[in-house]
């Protein structure tokens, strides 16, 4: 009998371990811990008037081509010691491998609050949140990480949309035009191929490992760091895209590139603009820009012009003015944003730098997925191992590379190896 009584704790246990999701949502609900992991298997709509809440340390894990249409309120709070997570049930899942969140919050418009996040994790969806007929915002995410999306989102709802202290890394492309009042601030993007575009506010953010290029804003940057990705700012100014103040653009391939500017509507000022390998900056516009009061790390005007491209170069484009230059270059401001590793397998590489083979090992007992990036952000080598494995990187050429390894849980480790 103690056998048999057992056997059906261990089946009651077993039939809980995770609960299945599909069709609507009626009736308000808790996603609780006890439930998770939460398997998505179609597209699951949650009805106006409804409210979802889901706690620390839930997982919601949607099958291919799965998504969900938020037509109520989703309120997803987790810690910074139990993050929620969003991502795909696959075990190898690759970009796209969901169809991500579709708000749709249109009737009466108002002030609603509709979606929450904070200390979030969203994974490998097509468009992690769809935010095109979005109208009970604010809309807020804060302490969050996305990672390996095809977008984190699409538009941006009413009357605003906030990123606060997030982690963008390794999207095709991090943030995308908000038709609202938007700000991302304190937020670290790394590895994408394209991080931001026509965001109004960008505050305080470093950008670093972009394929094409790290941002293109369209309102106000200020206080920025935008180093070592192919372009640093691509952008036209107008009179409504008119402010870039404070930052530092260095260590890039092309610095800045200004494809308009439209002088007496702009504030371009107080920027340190050095030492980026083909130009620091590109006027790609017919008109003149007045780039005076920034600092290019030095103050010959005649040096500093040799990093420049514009109608001395291309008589096409017009010319820029540098006077009056500053020499004082103040140093960038990084603000330090939580990363959402939670009870994360320790990693060991070795060696590092490599010629020929790399080692990997974990003293955890999980299944580990591999995966390497080159610069690009280009998927260049796959592999799950338990313990240990050995890579060969003899096709690899000399260079920087970038490695993602996440557990079963979800858990993620993240570093850099060079090849020799």
């Amino acid at each position: 009998m103690k056998n048999f009584l057992f056997l059906l704790s261990m089946l009651s246990f077993l039939s809980n371990a995770q609960t299945n999701l599909s069709g609507g949502v009626y009736n308000s609900e808790t996603w609780d811990l006890a439930g998770s992991p939460y398997n998505v298997s179609g597209n699951l709509v949650i009805f106006d008037g409804v409210e979802v809440t889901i706690e620390a340390g839930v997982k919601v894990m949607f099958e291919p081509s799965a998504s969900m249409e938020l037509r109520g309120k989703l309120l997803a709070i987790g810690t910074a010691s139990d993050s929620i997570v969003f991502t795909s049930s696959l075990s190898s899942p690759t970009i796209g491998a969901w169809g991500g969140i579709k708000v749709i919050g249109t009737d009466p418009a108002g002030s609603g609050n509709q979606v929450s996040m904070q200390y979030v994790k969203g994974m490998y969806a097509s468009t992690f949140i769809d935010l095109d007929f979005a109208y009970q915002g604010p809309y807020n995410f804060t302490n969050c990480c996305f990672a390996f999306n095809g977008k984190v989102n699409e538009d941006g709802g009413s009357p605003s949309t906030n990123f606060d202290y997030c982690i963008f890394e390794f999207n095709n492309q991090a943030l995308d035009w908000c038709q609202f009042d938007s700000r991302v601030s304190n937020s670290h993007f790394y590895n994408n191929v394209i991080g931001l575009i026509g965001i109004a506010k960008v505050e305080t953010c470093y950008f670093s490992g972009h394929s094409n290029f790290a941002m293109n804003p369209y309102g106000i940057t200020t206080g920025c760091t935008i180093e070592n990705n192919n372009i640093g700012v691509k952008t036209g100014f107008n009179s409504e895209n008119h402010t870039f103040t404070n930052n530092t653009v260095m260590n890039n391939d092309v610095g800045v590139k200004l494809t308009s500017f439209f002088n007496g509507t702009q504030t371009f000022t107080g920027n340190r603009i050095c030492d980026n390998t083909t130009y620091n900056l590109q006027l790609l516009s017919q008109n003149n820009a007045g780039l005076g009061m920034n600092c290019w790390c030095s103050t010959d005007e005649s040096q500093i012009q040799t990093g420049i491209y514009d109608g001395y170069d291309n008589v096409s484009y017009g010319l820029v003015s540098l006077s009056p230059v500053y020499s004082d270059c103040d140093e960038p401001t990084i603000v330090e944003v939580e990363d959402l590793i939670i009870e994360s397998p320790s990693i060991s590489v070795y060696p590092n730098p490599f010629n020929e083979f790399i080692n990997f090992k974990t003293d955890s007992e999980q299944v580990i997925s591999l995966r390497i990036f080159d610069m690009s952000g280009r998927l260049v080598i796959e592999n799950d191992f338990q313990y240990e494995t050995v890579i060969d990187g003899n096709d690899l050429i000399k260079g920087v590379y970038f490695f993602a390894a996440q557990s079963e849980k979800g858990n993620t480790v993240k570093g850099k190896v060079i090849k020799e």
